[in-house]
């Protein structure tokens, strides 16, 4: 998507200092993208709930992951469309992105952090 990172070290010849630059990127390239996905995801997510009569709140980003604030009669209605939403980022044609493994969403719901347990949304997209 863009994101471009410099090494200066990715040809060193200690060993060890290539490696390290190696590492980082590899990590770069599978941190940064799902980064991006996610940032599309929310900006995706947002316009949808902004055309219906959902009330959710982002409340944080963490990595890939996004915690919601939903009330509780719209927890299974939001959870579909946020599994659907981010699921169906395997393609972006405007950004050039065809991914050729499916992204597989798990979404949780509870009242606390530590009281999440994974609800089981079929996914939108069919499977391989």
């Amino acid at each position: 998507m863009g994101r471009r990172r410099t090494l200066p070290n990715i040809n060193s010849p200690d060993w060890g200092i290539r490696m390290q630059a190696e590492r980082q990127a590899v990590n770069f390239t599978v941190q940064g993208s799902a980064a991006d996905l996610c940032k599309v995801a929310m900006i995706r997510i947002f316009n949808l709930v902004s055309t219906t009569s959902l009330t959710a709140r982002l409340i944080a980003q963490l990595h890939d992951e996004l915690l919601y604030e939903v009330d509780d009669s719209q927890v299974e209605n939001f959870a579909a469309l946020v599994k659907s939403t981010m699921e169906s980022l395997q393609h972006i044609d405007q950004l050039g992105v065809h991914l050729r493994v499916p992204l597989k969403v798990a979404v949780s719901s509870g009242k606390s952090w530590g009281s999440m347990t994974e609800l089981k949304i079929p996914s939108s997209s069919p499977s391989p």
